[in-house]
């Protein structure tokens, strides 16, 4: 870009060990038919070669600009951007997604023609799995949109639904420099959930809102290197942000008016948020803290009106906050009927008799019987921790399996390793291998072991 050219968008993109993915990214971004515009990344420590790439891809576009920081997260990494970005609208993407190559240039067009603080549009889903997108059905959220209007803000809509119009996230979203400069706000330092605060108060607080009823955006699911897919760990910032929210609600005086919508997101996203970790104490700590501490605070279950989630999750809140984990647990677990189903047509049930509940355990095997034990075990939540490895990791590892290297039996993390391979003789080279690797024999399982 030459000196003194206006920019129309800056692009700020957050970047952690996005190697397999990121070169698809760039590609997707260098070649927009909108060309005056910057591209920031902001690499956030990343430990493989994801900064060769960009210092790369630097010298052969000077539109792009590569900044670094070190572990500080995908929210901190969007503020560091956001001090560099000279556009005239800001759009947060992330390093592992693709997009259209006229996605720039419509919603720029979008937000100029209409002068919107705020311009969202369609996404759809990237499976790695079934390498294929997933279309979205956009009509339950759409249907909180104003008919009569192409322009509206939040009070336009259905119930005032600004929090089920449109996600809470930054991807989908050109936002308007100037109009967030004069809110003040800047995302989360949050490892997770970082985005929800900016987002949804920028939405709150916009006078001129468009939507563009067209995918744009892929969004690849499952990346478990993602920035943002870190909550377990972290799993408080989810309950974090909901806090933020309502406490600048209020503040700005605008808690009434969004009172329903916020409500109800607040239940379903507590629902959503809980059921989604995998991890045992992390489950355990979210379902009390629902119960001792979001409920007393929020009153969800006092509130008057009409929920505008599904009430589902309004029936299974009530079953958090009434009941004990363990039979909360068991409820989810029925939901899960389904799969044991499909797993038992296939023969590939998990051998829950063999193999203790709640310890943390290692799959040796990635075909199709370790990945479907790896994904059952993911829904039932039966071990407190689950990894799975394969001599051809590279190969087997995807977004929703991330299978590893065997190599790191030699850490010792695990308490028993399941080998997961049909094939006798196969199994029986791994059994060896593993015993010359020092892992003792009582710590080997497969099915068919002691009659089992």
């Amino acid at each position: 870009m030459r000196m003194g050219e206006m920019i129309d968008i800056s692009v700020i993109l957050p970047i952690y060990n996005a190697e397999p993915y990121l070169r698809q990214c760039l590609d997707s971004l260098c070649g927009q038919t909108l060309r005056s515009i910057e591209i920031i990344c902001v690499d956030d420590g990343s430990t493989d070669s994801s900064l060769a790439i960009l210092r790369d891809y630097e010298k052969q576009d000077t539109r792009i600009k590569v900044l670094t920081q070190t572990n500080q997260y995908a929210g901190a990494a969007r503020n560091y951007g956001m001090r560099y970005a000279k556009g005239k609208y800001l759009i947060f993407l992330d390093s592992d997604d693709f997009f259209q190559l006229d996605m720039l240039e419509k919603m720029y067009k979008k937000a100029e023609h209409g002068r919107l603080d705020i311009t969202v549009c369609h996404y759809e889903l990237y499976s790695d799995i079934a390498k294929e997108k997933i279309i979205m059905d956009f009509s339950e959220k759409d249907s909180y949109l104003p008919k009569e209007k192409d322009i509206f803000s939040g009070r336009d809509m259905r119930c005032a639904g600004i929090f089920q119009a449109t996600v809470g996230w930054a991807w989908d979203k050109l936002f308007r420099t100037e109009f967030v400069k004069s809110c003040g706000y800047k995302f989360s330092d949050f490892r997770s959930s970082e985005d929800g605060f900016f987002v949804y108060m920028l939405l709150a607080k916009a006078k001129r809102i468009g939507v563009i009823k067209k995918s744009l955006v892929f969004h690849r699911m499952y990346n478990f290197n993602s920035l943002s897919n870190t909550k377990e760990q972290n799993w408080k910032n989810g309950f974090k942000m909901l806090e933020s929210i309502r406490s600048e609600l209020l503040r700005q005086d605008l808690y009434s008016l969004y009172e329903q919508s916020f409500v109800s997101i607040a239940i379903e996203f507590q629902v959503d948020y809980l059921k989604s970790m995998f991890e045992k104490n992390a489950f355990f700590q979210c379902y009390q803290y629902i119960k001792e501490v979001t409920e007393p605070n929020f009153r969800l279950m006092q509130y008057q009106g009409t929920y505008l989630c599904r009430e589902k999750d309004v029936s299974q809140y009530k079953q958090v906050l009434e009941t004990e984990v363990q039979d909360f647990l068991f409820v989810l677990l029925r939901e899960k009927e389904d799969i044991i189903i499909r797993t038992r047509q296939k023969g590939w049930v998990f051998p829950y008799r063999l193999v203790p509940s709640g310890c943390r355990l290692l799959i040796y095997g990635a075909g199709m019987i370790g990945k479907e034990y790896y994904d059952q075990l993911m829904q039932t939540r039966y071990c407190e921790k689950v990894k799975i490895v394969d001599k051809q990791w590279k190969q087997c590892r995807t977004i929703r399996v991330p299978v590893e290297d065997p190599q790191i039996v030699k850490n010792g993390d695990f308490d028993y390793i399941l080998i997961s391979i049909g094939n006798q003789e196969v199994r029986d080279k791994v059994k060896l291998w593993l015993g010359d690797m020092g892992i003792k024999e009582d710590k080997i399982l497969y099915v068919g072991k002691n009659g089992k």
